[in-house]
């Protein structure tokens, strides 16, 4: 048996004041002689047994008064009582921690917001070390970029507090508390525990509360569910379950919510879809002020950790701002750029990272279906306004081969940014192989479908069933040539599409959609790919999609179902060869086409990096941003093989923190071996820098709990527990019932001997 008040214990000793008094007054009586007495001392003595045994059951009546009276205010615990009755039992702590970095805000220089939430975990674990007969089992979990269990039900708290030690930070992480509370939720059906209390430490961000806090300000009639409370309420209808949502913020002392400044960086990007050598880039770094004042900032950029260029911005209270820089390229290559402001209370969104890939040139492969003819009236003359002077440095180099290049297996469209398709007759399987190489190795792949084209050849090549990197079927040609048929123009369906970058502004717009298109080819109904984007649409009864985009593998595809001719061409399909039309639309096409799908090398804190290679790496080590501090490590897992010779990069899952993540390797090429280093910028979610913070009374009503604490809850101390009974109610009882019984037997020996 142990007590919560150890020191009141000595309070029993007042059992000494009423036997005191008895003592005294027997000592108080003195005896005398007198013969009258004689006659009643003899009848005393017949009934002094019976009297005897009354007094000494007062007296242990009163002496047990203050001795039950000071046990019940020093409230024993009872260790093992469930044991005892031979039902034992055992409590499961389970701490959720949220890890989210706003948690790592400071304000004027205090401890962080998840600092105080590691030390109130600290402290319970230093509650449950104080009862050496302890049985209650420990969970710690993490809600950072994917909920964690550091610890799962251990009942060696060493274990808890060696992990506990290791939580030094937050991550850089934007959960919702709704997915660690759903893995907790089913954690906990799977041990089947009688008793649980789950410990929430958070720092009341909206955000973090997913849509609950929204849905307290919709109409009545907008019913919107939520993940947060939809797992409180699964977890606290799980019978011995007790939720306890501990507020670490920066308002949990005033209860009542608020929001604290911000200065960050959202973006970085490069202006240009594609960077060239020794052509300026332009690089824009995106600001948001989310505080009450303007905000004046200087904004530094560095690139490859070079000497930095600095921009003051001055950003108004809740709007946007941009530090524009340019930058020159002297080398090719992957390069990194970082923009940074000077730190704030929130420092991990006071930075940002980008992986530029820069070419020598954007270098395109022209397969012309007019190369044996007139050179005038060749595609390449369309094209060629991409690279007009090769000696002048252009962003550009067109490369044109003739169709049996292609089919022959000549040219290899993989060593080529772009590969365009100008009225090209038809395929071969040699040819549709190396195109979706190509794509694999994300390529860009223009088609541009005339007079020669044959549809059943692209149908079965390029479209294959579905399965093909054609997202439609071909269907015949419909209209006639400029001057003998009617003329269609175009109506843009995908107006703010990267391809028609070039044409932002709405009166470049308007000149494009007034371009005629006399003839084109149509396409099979329904034939239209899910993946596919139609950015422009013709005026005819059908509205035929005139230019698609999709994607297949790594690369991109763009369809054009009625071709750019050369000027000098008599019978034309269209008007699109006009220099205010043809090249912005071609400029800004096969800058897009350059591109991946996707970037591998930009990426989210928590996404999974990796990327195809032209070799199978080996030896592959992966160094991690500064923020993580872990050494340069090698990654146990084994490259895996792709369609066309190419390598996936074995992944890399563990992106908890922000920066650049480099992997070293070497490359196993036929021609050798090749050592390389790719790095991929990890960045932020933006969102996560916005500190609004709930009031108290707004979470509890949101998410239906009943209180909100700003410390750790009652029950958190060591007399919490199923496997021990708290006997100072009991003890409160039998006061009452002592102190009523030496009333009654007080009343009753005075009445009869009376």
């Amino acid at each position: 048996m142990s007590f919560l008040n150890p020191a009141l214990v000595a309070g029993t000793l007042l059992f000494a004041v009423p036997l005191v008094i008895h003592l005294l007054n027997r000592q108080r009586h003195k005896k005398r002689p007198w013969a009258a007495m004689e006659f009643l001392l003899r009848a005393w003595q017949k009934q002094r047994n019976r009297l005897r045994n009354e007094n000494l059951l007062l007296l242990l009546l009163r002496c047990l008064v203050p001795i039950v009276l000071a046990l019940a205010v020093a409230r024993p615990v009872l260790q093992g009582a469930a044991a005892l009755l031979g039902t034992a039992g055992i409590v499961h702590h389970v701490v959720v921690l949220d890890g989210s970095y706003s948690m790592g805000y400071r304000e004027d220089g205090s401890s962080s917001s998840f600092e105080r939430a590691r030390t109130l975990v600290g402290n319970l674990l230093d509650r449950f070390e104080q009862n050496t007969e302890r049985t209650d089992k420990v969970s710690l979990v993490l809600g950072g970029v994917r909920p964690r269990f550091l610890v799962r039900g251990d009942l060696d708290l060493q274990t808890v507090r060696n992990q506990w030690r290791l939580l030094q930070k937050p991550e850089d992480s934007a959960p919702e508390l709704g997915d660690a509370l759903v893995q907790v939720r089913k954690f906990l059906d799977e041990q089947g525990d009688p008793e649980v209390r789950v410990y929430v430490f958070t720092d009341l961000q909206a955000r973090s509360m997913g849509k609950a806090l929204a849905s307290t300000e919709q109409k009545p009639e907008a019913e919107l569910t939520d993940t947060v409370r939809d797992a409180i309420e699964q977890l606290q209808q799980r019978p011995g379950t007790q939720v306890h949502w501990i507020d670490t913020g920066p308002f949990a002392r005033t209860r009542l919510g608020g929001s604290s400044d911000n200065v960050q960086i959202t973006d970085l990007r490069a202006v240009q879809p594609a960077a060239v050598l020794r052509t300026p880039v332009d690089v824009v770094a995106s600001l948001k002020n989310r505080g009450q004042t303007t905000a004046n900032v200087e904004v530094t950029l560095e690139v490859d950790g070079g000497e930095p260029i600095r921009k003051l911005v001055a950003v108004p209270p809740g709007a946007d701002g941009e530090a524009d820089f340019q930058v020159v390229f002297r080398e090719g290559g992957h390069h990194r750029l970082r923009a940074s402001v000077p730190n704030d209370g929130l420092p991990a969104d006071d930075e940002r990272f980008l992986c530029l890939q820069v070419r020598d040139r954007i270098r395109v492969l022209l397969v012309d279906g007019e190369a044996g003819g007139d050179p005038l009236q060749s595609h390449a003359f369309v094209w060629r306004m991409l690279d007009p002077d090769p000696t002048a440095l252009p962003m550009f180099a067109v490369e044109t081969v003739d169709l049996l290049a292609l089919l022959g297996g000549q040219c290899t469209p993989k060593d080529h940014d772009v590969v365009v398709l100008a009225d090209v007759e038809r395929l071969n399987e040699r040819a549709a192989e190396a195109l979706g190489d190509a794509l694999r190795a994300g390529r860009g792949l223009f088609l541009a479908f005339g007079e020669r084209a044959d549809i059943a050849s692209y149908d079965v090549h390029l479209h294959q069933g579905g399965e093909g990197p054609l997202p439609f079927r071909l269907a015949g040609k419909q209209g006639g040539p400029i001057g003998k048929a009617t003329p269609r123009t175009m109506v843009l369906e995908a107006k703010e599409h990267p391809l028609l970058r070039e044409f932002a502004e709405q009166s470049w717009r308007e000149i494009l959609q007034a371009v005629p298109i006399a003839r084109w080819h149509g396409i099979a109904a329904e034939s239209l790919s899910p993946n596919a984007t139609v950015v422009a649409r013709l005026t005819d009864a059908d509205r035929t999609p005139l230019l698609v985009a999709s994607t297949f593998g790594e690369g991109k595809v763009v369809c054009l179902q009625s071709p750019i001719a050369s000027t000098y061409r008599p019978e034309r399909w269209n008007l699109l060869h006009e220099l205010n039309v043809a090249l912005p639309f071609l400029y800004g096409a096969v800058q897009w086409l350059a591109l991946p799908a996707t970037d591998p090398f930009q990426a989210e804190v928590g996404a999974e990096l990796f990327c195809s290679l032209a070799g199978r790496p080996t030896d592959v080590e992966i160094q991690r941003p500064e923020r993580d501090g872990r050494p340069k490590a090698p990654l146990g897992e084994e490259p895996q093989a792709l369609p066309g010779g190419r390598y996936r990069l074995p992944p890399l899952a563990d992106t908890v923190f922000a920066g650049f993540y480099v992997f070293d390797f070497v490359l196993d090429r036929p021609a050798g071996k090749e050592a390389m280093q790719l790095p991929f910028a990890v960045n932020v979610v933006a969102d996560e820098g916005d500190l609004r913070f709930a009031a108290h009374d707004q979470v509890r009503a949101a998410l239906g709990l009943t209180a909100i604490l700003d410390g750790l809850p009652a029950v958190a101390e060591a007399h919490d527990d199923p496997d021990r009974s708290d006997l100072g109610p009991t003890f409160l009882i039998a006061t009452l019932l002592f102190v009523l019984a030496e009333a009654a037997l007080a009343r009753y020996v005075s009445v009869r001997r009376n």
